[in-house]
């Protein structure tokens, strides 16, 4: 028996040892992450280099890129020159002009427009618009033949805000 209550009493004093080193190294632990802390404050506020102050001169003014005015032209549907079978483009160009003049001048030349664009996508397969490539192939050659068009206003962009090929 009184090996019994020696064994429990070693048993009781090993465990209040194991507690203690457990809370000690939690505490060493929060002490470091708190020197680590204090440490980084000290750096950045006191010993990092601040940048240097850029002289208003060499400031460069951004301007925000002004977008023209838009004119859309109503969807195009046409049939592509696909001798594998019957394929369909429908298209939606938007025109980005530089003025309300060449929206006039736009507005008179729709006609003109139209006729250049049906001419254009119905001499494509569908291989030539199915690709990123084309699309933009696409967008610039429609872009030098309305500033043909439109001289001597100016077509700034292009956008495409329908293609749907079927």
């Amino acid at each position: 028996m009184a090996d019994e209550k020696e064994a429990q009493g070693a048993e009781a004093e090993a465990t209040p040892r194991k507690k203690s080193k457990a809370m000690l190294f939690i505490l060493i632990g929060v002490g470091i992450l708190m020197l680590g802390g204090g440490g980084f404050f000290a750096y950045t506020k006191f010993l990092a280099q601040k940048p240097a102050p850029v002289p208003e001169n060499q400031i460069e003014s951004v301007q925000p890129e002004v977008i023209g005015a838009i004119y859309k032209l109503s969807a195009f549907t046409v049939n592509l020159a696909d001798p594998k079978g019957k394929r369909y483009l429908k298209l939606q160009v938007e025109l980005e002009l530089e003025n309300e003049l060449a929206v006039e001048l736009a507005t008179k030349a729709e006609p003109k427009l139209r006729d250049m664009v049906i001419m254009l996508l119905t001499s494509l397969t569908f291989e030539d618009v199915m690709t990123p490539e084309g699309k933009i192939r696409i967008r610039d050659e429609l872009l030098d033949r309305f500033n043909r068009i439109m001289r001597p206003e100016k077509v700034k962009n292009i956008y495409f805000t329908e293609f749907v090929v079927q």
